[in-house]
C-alpha cells in the first residue's frame, strides 16, 4: 500500500475539491486503484467510506475501470455499516449495472440485484441508497421480468409513510414499470 496515498485518503474530506484531487491521483497513477479498493473493502478501516467516495466518482466517469475489482466490491458491499459507505456503494452498483457494454458477469449482475433488493427492504438504510437501489432494479427489470412485481410490492408496501425523496424516486420507477 502506498503510504502517501493512504495518508491523502485519511486526511481527505467530503469536499468536491478534495475528492477530485484524490480521483485525479488515481487516474494519473492507475496502480493506486488497487490500494483504493483495498481501503474500500476493509470493513475495520475508519476511512473506508472516504475510499468509497473516490470509487463512486470513478464509477460515474467510467465504471469499467472497476471490472477487475467488481467481484471483491460486490462481495463486500452487503457488509458495509457506515452510512456514507452504503450511499456511495449504492451509486457504484448503479453505475456498474448501467454501464454499456456491461462488463459484469451473470453472477455479478445477480449480486447487484440481491444487494439492491436488500438495501430497498432494509428499514435501517437511508433514502438515497434506497433510491439508487430502485434505479438499479428498474434497470434490471428489462431482463428480469419478475422484478416488476417485486418492485411494485416493495414500493407500494409503505409508500404513504415514506419521505418526499423516496416518493419521488418511487414515482419515477413506477412510471418505468408501466412502460
Amino acid at each position: 500500500m502506498d503510504s502517501n496515498f493512504y495518508q491523502q485518503i485519511t486526511t481527505g474530506n467530503a469536499g468536491l475539491k478534495c475528492r477530485n484531487a484524490n480521483l485525479k491521483r488515481v487516474l494519473d497513477t492507475p496502480d493506486l486503484l488497487h490500494d483504493l479498493v483495498e481501503i474500500a473493502v476493509e470493513l475495520s478501516d475508519k476511512n473506508q467510506h472516504k475510499a468509497i467516495w473516490i470509487l463512486e466518482m470513478l464509477a460515474e466517469q467510467n465504471a469499467a475501470l472497476l471490472q477487475t475489482y467488481a467481484q471483491k466490491l460486490l462481495e463486500t458491499m452487503p457488509l458495509f455499516k457506515h452510512e456514507s459507505a452504503i450511499r456511495g456503494a449504492s451509486r457504484i452498483v448503479l453505475f456498474m449495472s448501467k454501464f454499456q457494454p456491461s462488463f459484469l458477469s451473470e453472477a455479478q449482475q445477480q449480486m447487484c440485484i440481491e444487494i439492491a433488493l436488500d438495501w430497498l427492504i432494509n428499514d435501517q438504510i437511508k433514502v438515497a441508497p434506497k433510491a439508487n437501489a430502485m434505479y438499479t432494479l428498474a434497470h434490471y427489470m428489462k431482463r428480469e421480468v419478475w422484478l416488476k412485481d417485486e418492485l411494485r410490492e416493495i414500493i407500494g408496501k409503505d409508500f404513504a409513510q415514506q419521505s418526499a425523496a423516496y416518493k419521488a424516486a418511487a414515482k419515477l420507477v413506477l412510471k418505468k414499470l408501466k412502460a
